[in-house]
This record gives structure tokens, sequence and C-alpha cells, in this order.
């Protein structure tokens, strides 16, 4: 093997010494000016797509009050269908929802029969049957959300229309309810997100027409821009981004787009390529030339410094030498060159004296060695007995700790907090701050700029949504504080402390409050108005029209009386107070049961079932009553979601543990992105815009914790179109003794 010199060996020491600083540091600055491109452009997207679901929650809540007057005059019978009665119904829905311009009844003829004020009384009788919307409805008798138009229904400015159908007391259609939405509320909604430096948004109707454009001309034309590229893609590709060139602007532009489900609006975002690459190009040009620099001058000074250390190295080897052979005594005057730094005479100096004092302080080392062993090993064992107890009431904390020093470099974590932001102990452990910072901000959907705002202060408190790994939301609250003592500041620490289970307590009040007011006000209005009918004194009914008021009195109780027992149930799961009683059971009793309980509607839709229970099938051990709830939840599901004659298929078989009984339908069915959350509580799916379903979003929550109390389970398959299935994993029967 080749020996080269020391200058050599040094020169190329300190080359490559400095040249891996570099090289991460290069390596580091292009990963963060590439992060902070990439971070932008999620940016953009996630604007985009928090900009379409607040479109799309305007039109739903919107389009769901048209419904609901819509489906309050299909109830009514004809006598109060006449155009005073129709005015007042669209007055109180004008008044109690802003954002229309004009709410109208047009008949089956297309030609406006009643509206919601006086000064639009002119527009009474204004044929209509021409529009888009109106040839839509006719065709397919749905909820239909207009193309942009112009027209005196809508002050003869640019604006879309809700249109929902209106049918008579056999089913027949009897015109649809109109409403005609402003475009200023929509505009304000879009423009009130901060899209950054040289980015705009835009909204399109179903035919490309824009609802908003900062070049406010196009919505006032009704121009169409369906043929531009991006809009292409956005109606094949339902979301994502890409480069494009508009008809509109004179430059390329990265554009996030998504459609809206509900309605096939298309919103965007766009930002000239210019902007994006801009700040990307000037950076890294910037970078490669420090990085060139730096490496000339650390390969300049560290040939001198080789030079100047290469002759001291050569003087003190020689004057090391002469000491080995034994030479304690003499000084030797040439063994250190003239000219060699201060510091290397004073060490050859020093080294002299120690060696003639070795052999005197030998014997007086060994043996203070020995007290020293002894004194350390017993500070060490009452070091190491204080750290175990500190390290175990850390490590059995509930909330997360992490410990940062003065360096900002983490010296202590417990369990914890690696558990809580999923990072490697290993890893964690040798995080500096700002990394750990980096890991904690990748975690939060939203205020990461809060986070580094914990290092203010002396103490800091702050509240965080942290998403999790699998995709849970949690909610934490985090304490900043220096660690200081007698003045002296060591550094800093940070408990994280969970606060999910408060959170979602706190919701779920919310929920209930919220899911009360909508869901008991319908039965109470249409008991309070039954009974104002009954006490009129100035009117006589018929026997029939009471009785028939009286009925639809008892129902609506029967409904708040759902509600309630619902909310009781779903209490219970919650609490974990669900109690049940298993016993043997045969599935096809409680089958049976539960479609001799299924609720009136039910029956009058003439479902059919078909059962396919083989006879050797075990017994399972649940309780009847529950369990027939489940079914009785399922059947009414699949007759309630169901376009068609219902039809409903069960079959079962069985394993070593569970009777795996499964509910098929021919219903609509749920599309793949609901079905993760179908059996949440409160969670509904508006899978059809045409159909009155009404409920609570319990059930199925209420089922799943029915199943989980008798040790099952509860799953589904389901594809838009296809139906449903319902799968049911019940505890089988094993005798008393092995089921105990």
């Amino acid at each position: 093997m080749k020996h080269y010199s020391m200058r050599s060996h040094l020169t190329l020491t300190f080359a490559i010494v400095a040249m891996i600083p570099i090289l991460i540091l290069g390596s580091f600055q292009v990963s963060q000016i590439t992060h902070i491109t990439q971070e932008s452009n999620r940016n953009q997207q996630m604007t985009t797509y928090r900009l379409g679901d607040a479109v799309q929650d305007y039109m739903y809540y919107h389009r769901n009050a048209v419904e609901t007057l819509a489906a309050t005059i299909t109830a009514s019978d004809a006598a109060f269908r006449t155009r005073e009665s129709l005015t007042l119904k669209l007055q109180s829905l004008q008044d109690n929802l802003a954002g229309f311009t004009g709410i109208y009844v047009v008949d089956p003829n297309g030609v406006i029969k009643a509206t919601h004020s006086a000064a639009n009384q002119t527009l009474i009788g204004t044929d209509l049957k021409n529009r888009d919307y109106t040839i839509r409805l006719q065709a397919a008798p749905k909820t239909i959300v207009s193309s942009l138009f112009r027209g005196p229904e809508g002050a003869d400015q640019p604006a879309v229309a809700i249109a929902v159908p209106i049918y008579k007391a056999n089913k027949q259609p009897d015109g649809f309810v109109l409403a005609v939405l402003e475009l200023a509320p929509i505009k304000e909604l879009v423009t009130k997100y901060d899209y950054g430096k040289e980015a705009y948004p835009v909204v399109l109707d179903h035919a490309g027409k824009p609802i908003y454009h900062p070049n406010a001309a196009l919505t006032e034309s009704l121009t169409s821009l369906s043929k531009e590229p991006v809009v292409v893609d956005a109606l094949r590709e339902h979301k994502g981004e890409g480069t494009y060139q508009l008809s509109t602007s004179g430059q390329k532009e990265l554009i996030t787009y998504k459609v809206i489900p509900e309605v096939d609006w298309i919103v965007w975002v766009s930002r000239s390529k210019a902007s994006v690459n801009a700040a990307f190009t000037e950076s890294l040009s910037l970078t490669v030339l420090l990085l060139i620099i730096s490496l000339i001058l650390t390969v300049l000074l560290g040939s001198y410094l080789a030079r100047r250390l290469n002759g001291t190295i050569h003087a003190l080897v020689g004057y090391t030498q002469r000491l080995a052979g034994g030479s304690f005594v003499e000084r030797d005057s040439k063994a250190v060159p003239r000219g060699a730094p201060l510091e290397l005479q004073m060490l050859a100096d020093h080294f002299f004296r120690m060696a003639e004092q070795i052999k005197e302080n030998q014997g007086a080392l060994l043996q203070l060695n020995s007290e020293l062993e002894d004194r350390v090993e017993e500070r060490t064992q009452r070091l190491q007995d204080e750290h175990a107890t500190l390290n175990a009431v850390l490590e059995s904390m509930s909330d997360a700790i992490v410990l940062i020093d003065v360096n900002q470099q983490v010296v202590y974590a417990n369990h914890r907090m690696a558990e809580i932001f999923a990072i490697p102990m290993p890893e964690l452990a040798i995080m500096q701050e700002d990394a750990l910072f980096e890991r904690i901000a990748d975690l939060l959907p939203e205020r990461q700029e809060e986070l580094h705002k914990l290092a203010a202060g002396p103490r800091v408190q702050g509240a965080f949504t942290v998403q999790t790994e699998h995709g849970k939301e949690r909610f934490m609250m985090v304490s900043a504080f220096e660690v200081a003592r007698d003045g002296r500041v060591f550094g800093r620490g940070y408990v994280w402390r969970d606060m999910t289970k408060e959170h979602e307590i706190d919701a779920l009040k919310n929920d209930l409050i919220s899911l009360a007011s909508h869901e008991f006000k319908t039965p109470i209005t249409s008991i309070r108005g039954g009974v104002e009918t009954l006490l009129r004194v100035d009117a006589q009914w018929e026997e029939s029209f009471k009785q028939e008021l009286l009925e639809g009195i008892h129902e609506d109780i029967g409904r708040i009386q759902d509600l309630i027992d619902d909310w009781l149930d779903i209490s219970k799961i919650e609490s974990g107070a669900m109690r049940i009683n298993p016993q043997p059971l045969r599935v096809e009793a409680i089958v049976e049961s539960a479609m001799r309980r299924l609720p009136q509607q039910a029956s009058e839709a003439h479902t059919q079932f078909e059962v396919q229970l083989a006879e050797d099938l075990p017994l399972i051990y649940a309780d009847k009553l529950r369990m027939e709830q489940v079914l009785v939840n399922l059947f009414t599901n699949a007759v309630r979601y169901n376009e068609q004659h219902p039809m409903i298929r069960i079959t079962a078989v069985a394993d070593e543990r569970f009777v795996q009984l499964e509910v098929h339908d021919n219903g609509i069915g749920i599309s793949s992105e609901h079905v993760d959350k179908l059996f949440d509580r409160f969670y509904r799916v508006d899978v059809s815009s045409s159909r009155q379903t009404g409920g609570t979003g319990l059930g199925l929550a209420i089922c799943k914790g029915i199943m989980q109390a008798h040790g099952g389970e509860i799953h589904v398959v389901s594809k838009p179109g296809e139906g449903s299935t319902f799968s049911l994993a019940i505890p089988r029967f094993r005798g008393e003794e092995e089921q105990i």
C-alpha cells in the first residue's frame, strides 16, 4: 500500500471534511427549496378543495331548503295550494334564508302561478317552458340546478336557479318550485379566502359558464369555457392539478381543480407558472454559487493549516521518541524547532516535567484510582436509582413530554411523545427542535405558523388539531415552559395533552342541539298546525277530516318518540351502558319477527323478501329485541333508499364462532367515500336529491353499538346503482357453560 506524506493526508482530510457539511448544506437547501415549492402547491390544492367544500355546502344548504318547501307543498291538500297560501310559504322561505332573488311556483305547463312577494306579481303568468331547467325537469323529475342564465325571473341579471318538482296527491307531477340564487353571496364566499400572490379562483357551472371569474365580463356575457383543457381534464379526473394555457390568459398557469359532485360545478385556483418557478430558480443559483466559493476557501485554508501542522508534528514525534528511550532528565534543545507554535513548546516542557514525576506519583495514583472508582460506583448507582424513578414517573404519564436543551437538541422524550406523533424513539432521541417541529407540522392540517410561537415566551400554551397516520384527528393542548434554576436556563420543555375525548363530548353536545332543533321542528310544526285546525271555532270539520288530522298528529308523536329512543340508545352506547339479555335463538325466527315489525311505509312499498336460510343453521346467542332492532333498521333503509321495487335477500353461513348473516338489497347503493363514515353517529348520505328521506343519522351507529355489545361485528359492501350488502357476525350458541 502506498504511503502519503502527513501534509497530503491533512490537506485531503481538510478538503473532505469541508466538502461533507457543504454538500449536506447544499442538499438541505435544495430540499428546503423543493419542499417550499411543493408546500405552496399543496396549499393551493388544499385551498381549492376547501373552496369546493364551501361552495358545495352553500348549494346543499339552499337546495335542501327548497326541497323542504317543495315537500311541504306536496304534502298539503289542494285546498292549501291557492295562490295566497303558496305566496305565504314562498315568503316564509324568502324571509328565513338569504341568497334568493326570487322564489316561484311554476305549474305543469311551465307558467309562473305564484311568487314570494307582491312586488313580483307582474311575473305571474310568465312562460318558462323553454328554460333549460324546465326542459331538464320535465325529462327527469328531480331536483335541478340550472346553468347560468339571464331572464326576468332573475331580475335580468346573470343567475342560477334551483328547481324542485312538486306532486299531487296521486303522485303525479304538479309543477315545480323555482328558487333563483343571487351570485353576489357566492362571489363573497369565493373571494374571502387568501389564495396567495398572483393566484385567483374560478367557479363554473355544469355547462362551463363562469358563476365567478375575476374577469366579470365573462359572467356578465354568459361566456362558456367548456372547451378549455382544464375543464375537459376536470370532468374526466374530477380533481387534480396541471399546467395549462387558458384562452383568457396570455401565460402558462398552474391550476388545481375539483368537481363538486352534487351539482357538477367545477372550481379551480390558478397561479402563473412564472411565479411558481421564480423563487426556486433564483434561490438554487445563489446556493450553487455560495457552495463553490465556500469549497474553494475551505480547501485553501486547509492546505495552509496542514503545512504549518506538518513541521510541528515532526518535531513532536522526534521528542517523544527520545523520551520513550528513557531520557527523562536531560532536555534536548532541538526537540522543538525554532518557530514552532508557543503551545507546542509549552507542551514539550510540561511533558518533560511529567515524565520526571511519573514514577513518584505512580503509587499514589493507583491508591487514588481505587478510592475514586469506589466513589464513582456509589455515585453512579445513586444517579441510576434517581434517574430510574424519574423516568418511571415520566413514562407513566398519559401526557407527551419532550425536553430541549439550549443547543435545540432533544435530550429527553417519553414513549407517549413517540406514539402520538408516530416518530420512532431512536430517531426522536437525536432530533433537533426544528426537525421535531417540522414533523409535528406535517400532522397539522392548519395553524402550522402557530407552532413556532410556542418558543416565544417563558410560558406559552396553545391548542392544535393533529392528523394521525390513520386519518383520525386528535385535539391537543400544549404547554411550553423554560427549564431554569437559580437564574440559569437549561432549555425548554413541552407537554402535549390529548383533549380528544373532551372535544368529542363537546362536539356531541353541539350535534345533539343542532339535530334536535332540526328533527323536532317538522313534526312539532305539523302537530301544531293540526291542533290549531281542530281548535278553530269558525269552521265545522267532517269526522273523516278530523280523524285524518288526529292520525297525522299520532304519527308525528311516534316520530318524536323514535327520535328520543334513538338518542337514548346512542347515549347508552357512548357511555358503555348498553345492556343486552342474550339467549339461544333461531335466526329464522329473528328474521321473521323483524319483517313483521317493518314500518307501515315499508309494507306499503310491497317489499319482496327472499329468505335463504339452511335448516341446519346453528342457534345464535343474542338479545332478541336488540337483534330485531338491527334487522328492522337495515330493512327500512333498504326500502327508503330504493328507486325500484324493493327486494331484500337474506342469507346466512356459520363458522366456529359466528353466524354470518347477510342482508342484500337492490337499492341505490353507497359511494366509496361515504362507506367508511357510514356507522358514525349523526352521519347521513345524501344519495338522491329527489328523495325526502329524513332521519337522524343514528340508526347504523346504534346497529354498530348493538353488534359490539354482543361481541359481534357489522360491515357493509356497496356500489352506487348496485345495492348494498350488510354483513352481521353474530356469536353462535355453544352451550350455557361455554357461553358464560
